[in-house]
């Protein structure tokens, strides 16, 4: 036992000891990846869990666009627009989609989802930077409503947001770094669901909580990711839902 910890300590030392800094992080080509690959095409993997309607999941492809600085008092901006994967998703599976009775919609409109950040800690290694969060969000639960059938029930449209940020990052090894985000979005209703839609007067508005974290490798241009989308429903329907998007991508670009 004292073997396999003393190799485990050895080897996290020795990794630890192998990491640079952010200026270091060169892809295969010798340019920065942290800041020179902007283009993130990605394969995902979605999965909606509804807290009244049916869960449903499936793979789709996407697209994100990244701007970062690791010097102090710089600005990074992250941005991805869901609903292209959304789409593409719905297409392949429109049949088994519209067989349903009930059904949630999560995800982005015409917008879609920005961050923009700005570093307060900047060494070597670490980044940490506070933030705004806006962009739109799409958001609908049809699911039965006593004897009336299926109903919308708020919260439900389409919705502005706006909210608080943060993002850290972190460098590895030599070729690895790592960033963790997290917002709360407060939504704002400026669009109406269909006629089936049942609207509550002064309904409050909801918020939507996002957390999630990448892993980058600056040689070979590949990063994993997750990412965690909960409605926060304070109002008297209780509503809820998930959405958990996977995704593995390629940073291209070079800015």
């Amino acid at each position: 036992m004292k073997t396999i910890h003393l190799t485990l300590i050895m080897a996290c030392a020795s990794l630890l000891a192998t990491a640079q800094s952010f200026s270091e992080l060169n892809n295969n080509k010798g340019d920065n990846a942290f800041i020179s690959n902007w283009i993130h095409p990605v394969v995902r993997f979605t999965s909606v869990a509804p807290k009244y309607t049916e869960s449903y999941n499936g793979f789709t492809v996407n697209v994100s666009f990244h701007k970062n600085d690791y010097e102090k008092f710089s600005w990074r901006y992250d941005f991805e627009n869901p609903t292209l994967g959304d789409l593409i998703f719905l297409l392949f599976n429109i049949q088994e989609m519209d067989g349903r009775k009930t059904e949630q919609a999560f995800g982005s409109g015409f917008l879609g989802w920005h961050q923009t950040y700005f570093n307060v800690v900047a060494t070597d290694r670490l980044l940490v930077a506070p933030g705004l969060s806006f962009g739109d969000y799409i958001f609908a639960s049809k699911r039965e409503d006593d004897s009336k059938g299926a109903r919308i029930l708020d919260p439900a449209g389409y919705f502005l947001h706006v909210g608080p940020a943060v993002k850290a990052s972190y460098v590895i090894t030599s070729s690895m770094w790592v960033d963790a985000f997290a917002t709360y979005d407060i939504g704002f209703q400026v669009g109406k669901p269909s006629a089936e839609y049942k609207a509550i007067k002064g309904y409050p508005n909801p918020g939507f909580l996002n957390i999630g974290g990448k892993i980058h490798h600056a040689k070979l241009r590949m990063f994993g990711g997750v990412r965690l989308t909960q409605l926060l429903d304070s109002g008297e329907n209780e509503d809820g839902g998930t959405r958990l998007d996977v995704s593995v991508g390629y940073m291209m670009g070079n800015r």
